[in-house]
């Protein structure tokens, strides 16, 4: 495989059955560059029928590959990370192009994918079953993991290939077969992933590819029967609406949803760490990170010192197209996008928040480009304060205890991510046991999950389910009790 992009436009057809395909009529959509404009490429719209063909043939593929031997399902994984390291920078430069993130934060994320092919073939050798002493003699007593059979994984635009490796190889690792259904604003980077585990030589229907709207593709995933897991991550009410459509047909559901995430900064913090952690976590990427930080709660002695810190950091920040050496804020995604940022703003104000950084469109750079934004004066019950933005808008809120402090925080509808700052280990331990979220870091910013820790939120920012560790095949499996009498 080639480790260059051979053309400034790429085509993206259906993968079934270790095939790539389309029809004589295919319907085409268009992926375009956040940051200039341009048509990147394009890709098959899958119609009602191809999405049951891939199901059809995921399904016939899952009777012989749940009984291939585990090593040799962690063998492809094994291979695929060789291959992935060969088109790394294939692979990175598409989604920069695709979505807008910078270029390093694109090879970092491929890194990821990498390192999540190797670690599920590592815990191949771990889908450890249990024996349990029998009640009566000569019986012995064992439970055993099993496959699932389809799985359909759902996956955002704003990590378009590390959040599939969490599902695929967990999936496949486990014996399971894939109908993947990508965002469609990363459709092409989903076409070059494909490529590698079509050049590793998975057997035909083990991995499909179906490109599209959420209303064709993704419902009649979440409808069809022979789909027994739907591995979704995405917003909230999307979320909601494939739980209601799945429970006709009792799948198994795992939900990474959305996050108002916040940082705990108290009196006694190291200010500089935290400003260092809190703009990381809350402009990578653009802000558009389920574990972003939207939320600085402050006490209130500090509040400034800390403030001036993050706006000189902020302001520091250099904002431009992801392919360019040095850029540290790419574009949003696209227009919606960037006119969901601008109204969360625009309601910041009218509610009583200021502007102390940023708060504009960069219209001089032609792209979906928005200023880094930092608001104060914010009330816990504010819109910017509640809902998720999915934007580069931090919103600041004082406080005068830690008690308080947490109270805020805790008081959203989400739970995915806590950060805390203190130098002491009475209220780091209070939070760590305290705040209401499936992710807690202790100095430290709000996103930054590590291979093999579970990974998941609370409230309505989860439904449970984890990912990225040996959790995931609480998902990926069931279990089987065998009883022998001898």
């Amino acid at each position: 495989m080639s480790s260059q992009i051979e053309t400034t436009f790429l085509q993206g057809e259906l993968y079934i059955n270790g095939k790539w395909v389309s029809a004589p009529n295919q319907s085409y959509f268009e992926s375009f560059n956040p940051a200039t404009g341009e048509l990147v490429g394009r890709c098959a719209a899958a119609t009602t029928e191809q999405v049951n063909e891939a199901v059809t043939k995921a399904n016939e593929a899952y009777l012989q590959w749940q009984n291939i031997p585990i090593p040799e399902r962690a063998a492809y994984l094994l291979k695929a990370a060789q291959l992935f390291d060969i088109r790394k920078q294939v692979l990175a430069r598409v989604m920069t192009m695709e979505m807008g993130k910078v270029l390093t934060e694109s090879l970092g994320e491929v890194g990821v994918v990498i390192a999540t092919a190797q670690y599920m073939a590592g815990e191949g050798r771990r889908l450890f079953g249990e024996t349990v002493p029998a009640g009566f003699p000569d019986r012995n007593v064992r439970m055993v993991r099993e496959p699932l059979g389809v799985v359909a994984c759902i996956t955002p635009w704003n990590f378009p290939v590390a959040l599939a490796s969490y599902k695929i190889f967990s999936a496949l690792i486990a014996g399971n077969s894939v109908v993947w259904k990508p965002a469609s604003e990363v459709a092409l980077s989903a076409k070059i992933f494909v490529e590698v585990l079509d050049a590793v030589g998975l057997p035909p229907g083990v991995v499909n590819l179906v490109t599209g709207s959420g209303r064709t593709v993704g419902q009649t995933l979440a409808e069809h029967s022979d789909v027994k897991v739907i591995s979704f991550t995405g917003s909230t009410e999307v979320g909601q609406k494939l739980a209601e459509m799945g429970c006709q047909t009792l799948k198994r559901i795992s939900l990474e949803l959305g996050g108002k995430n916040a940082v705990i900064v108290l009196k006694d913090a190291d200010l500089d760490k935290a400003a260092d952690g809190i703009v990381k976590s809350a402009f990578t990427t653009t802000g558009q990170r389920c574990t972003a930080a939207s939320r600085v709660i402050v006490e209130r002695p500090v509040k400034e010192m800390l403030l001036q810190k993050v706006i000189d950091l902020t302001q520091s920040m250099k904002i431009g197209n992801g392919l360019e050496e040095g850029i540290q804020v790419g574009p949003l995604v696209n227009e919606d996008q960037l006119h969901t940022v601008e109204n969360y703003v625009k309601t910041a104000i009218e509610e009583g928040g200021t502007i102390v950084s940023g708060g504009q469109r960069v219209k001089e750079l032609g792209g979906y480009y928005y200023e880094p934004t930092i608001i104060e004066d914010v009330k816990p019950h504010h819109t910017i304060a509640q809902e998720e933005i999915f934007g580069p808008v931090l919103a600041i809120i004082e406080v005068d205890s830690y008690e308080e402090a947490m109270e805020v925080n805790n008081g959203t509808i989400y739970g995915l991510s806590t950060s805390i700052y203190t130098e002491s280990l009475h209220y780091a331990n209070r939070a760590a046991k305290e705040a209401i979220s499936g992710l807690v870091y202790i100095n430290n910013g709000t996103s930054n999950a590590e291979m093999g820790v579970a990974f998941g939120g609370m409230k309505m920012s989860g439904n449970g389910h984890r990912e990225v560790s040996h959790h995931a095949f609480d998902v990926m499996t069931e279990w089987k009790s065998i009883y022998t009498n001898y």
